[in-house]
């Protein structure tokens, strides 16, 4: 039972007292309404002032009945209330403190802002990941149902800045802004982007005029998902094949084969060498299907010749263990001859 309710409940039984109160004063003492009102209500929140007029011996007997009322009346709204604080509005603060000692104690996550549809779906593929995320919402049923999937979740307006700061976003690694509202997720990437710099913003819109102001408010990557359904389905229709291998590729648990993008850094092993002298098949196992340069143009089938640079994305198929050699490779600095 909410406060609102509870606070109802306790108005209803003080007044039926009362009412009952000046209702028999006004009967056994035929006081008038005023005087009769004015000794319920002294009688019954026990006050301790004086009688109106002297009682009869009936009026006295009344008046104890009164007290007993009043004094269990008062009893209830105070077990009501204090069972609604420690219950309610305790039990609220030390969940919100635990999550807070939670969120707090992880980095490099993802922040996925609204638990919708879409919200619910990047959450499942960075889950199947093995990614760390904090869900900001605050709706009630969406809240629940995250907290039942056990995210760590932050209740709140995603747009507001004590709120993304409570979800950890300097120590962020990326923001999915999946609001239902355009205007919304507008909010969210201006307040991510202000807050984090650096932060990687992948943002919804629903409309395609939206996706330029998501783009200019600070997103790196905007996302139409009924644009995208559409040229799916289209893909189905033409190229169904293809479509289920990269689903299978792409979300098969079962499968080992893998797709992922790896960043060279400065002075690491790859870092201005040949696909072909840094013998990356050989040594890994796993197949560079592209490369993204940090110009923006993309390599696609590269050539032993080509040349790796910093900064670049290798976008590489393999298995697991296949992929974290390849990461070794890409990370670790090159040893001296």
């Amino acid at each position: 039972m909410n406060l609102e309710r509870r606070l109802i409940n306790i108005g209803l039984v003080f007044g039926l007292i009362i009412l009952l109160g000046a209702t028999g004063y006004w009967l056994i003492e035929s006081w008038s309404l005023v005087d009769a009102f004015y000794m319920a209500v002294i009688t019954v929140t026990t006050v301790g002032f004086g009688e109106v007029h002297p009682l009869t011996p009936a009026g006295r007997m009344f008046t104890t009945v009164l007290i007993v009322l009043g004094v269990g009346g008062i009893t209830y709204a105070f077990s009501a209330l204090t069972n609604y604080v420690i219950a309610g509005e305790l039990g609220g603060i030390l969940e919100k403190r635990r999550m807070a000692r939670r969120v707090n104690s992880i980095q490099g996550h993802y922040i996925v802002c609204g638990f919708g549809r879409v919200g619910y779906q990047v959450c499942v593929e960075l889950k199947r990941e093995r990614q760390s995320l904090v869900v900001v919402d605050f709706n009630g049923p969406s809240v629940a149902r995250a907290r039942s999937q056990g995210h760590l979740v932050v209740v709140g307006d995603a747009g507001s800045d004590r709120v993304l700061q409570e979800a950890g976003i300097e120590r962020a690694r990326g923001l999915v802004a999946a609001v239902d509202s355009d205007a919304a997720n507008l909010m969210v990437v201006l307040s991510a982007r202000a807050l984090n710099p650096d932060l990687y913003i992948v943002a919804r819109a629903n409309l395609e005029d939206t996706e330029a102001k998501l783009l200019r408010a600070g997103a790196n990557r905007v996302m139409s998902p009924y644009s995208l359904g559409g040229r799916r389905m289209a893909q189905m229709l033409i190229r169904s094949d293809v479509v289920d291998f990269l689903d299978v590729v792409m979300h098969d648990e079962t499968l080992e084969l893998l797709l992922e993008d790896l960043t060279v850094g400065h002075g690491c092993a790859l870092d201005q060498r040949s696909i072909g002298e840094a013998r990356i098949r050989t040594e890994t196992g796993a197949n560079i299907l592209g490369i993204k340069r940090k110009e923006g143009g993309i390599v696609l089938a590269p050539e032993a010749s080509t040349v790796i640079y910093p900064n670049d994305i290798l976008i590489a198929l393999g298995t697991r263990q296949q992929l974290e050699a390849l990461a070794e490779l890409v990370c670790a600095p090159e040893a001296s001859s």
